[in-house]
């Protein structure tokens, strides 16, 4: 049988990886008591896959306007390398994390909480002109990935993750009036994809999502 180090848990079948943790099976293979891991793992890729290529098409953007509108290199760079890394631990915990989807609806939660608490602390802009609409856009963006991988099914177990990103993308439009965006155009960016997130799921999800909603309030 094979076995996993991490969990400790023998497994019958040819599975390169254990299902509870993802991590690498050691062992001979035995007669197969579980369907193909293939089938369970083909999601997870193709969500990397899309992540991926949307991230280097963000860096290309970053880069774009970071040339068209002078942005400091050092403001450029972190922003770049902020996004680097959170895209780097999202694909790594897509692939290998036992329940990964959670852990980043979660992950960028902190994301927001920490960035607040550097302005708050600092009352520095590029929080809330840079890293704040940056954080939103990347959730928006895990959120349209979430909704192309698992269509239906991620309604159904995320509904209201997908609602509070929504939320948390418009509220960076705050920052205008209030004077704490000076540069607005991420901010503005920010909101617009969240509507357009939100007209897509009212235009083609709209009987499923009320229903989820539903079932929220009347629990």
């Amino acid at each position: 049988m094979k076995h996993c180090d991490a969990c400790t848990v023998d497994f019958t079948g040819d599975m390169a990886r254990c299902p509870l943790c993802q991590n690498e099976l050691h062992g001979e293979a035995s007669p197969a008591a579980f369907p193909a891991q293939q089938i369970y793992l083909r999601p997870r890729r193709l969500a990397v896959e899309i992540i991926t290529f949307v991230t280097g098409a963000i860096l290309l953007l970053h880069g774009f306007f970071s040339y068209l509108f002078s942005w400091p290199i050092p403001i450029a760079s972190a922003s770049a390398a902020a996004l680097i890394i959170s895209v780097l631990f999202i694909n790594s915990a897509i692939l290998h994390a036992p329940r990964p989807l959670r852990l980043m609806f979660r992950y960028f939660y902190i994301m927001l909480a920490i960035a607040l608490v550097w302005f708050v602390a600092t009352m520095n802009h590029v929080v809330t002109m840079f890293v704040i609409p940056i954080t939103c856009l990347v959730s928006l963006v895990f959120d349209v990935v979430l909704l192309i991988v698992l269509r239906a099914k991620a309604i159904d177990q995320y509904a209201k993750y997908l609602a509070f990103d929504i939320v948390a993308g418009l509220l960076p439009l705050t920052f205008i009036p209030l004077g704490w965006a000076p540069w607005d155009v991420l901010v503005m960016v920010s909101g617009l994809v969240s509507l357009l997130v939100l007209l897509g799921l009212l235009v083609f999800a709209r009987r499923q999502l009320f229903s989820e909603f539903g079932k929220q309030f009347s629990a």
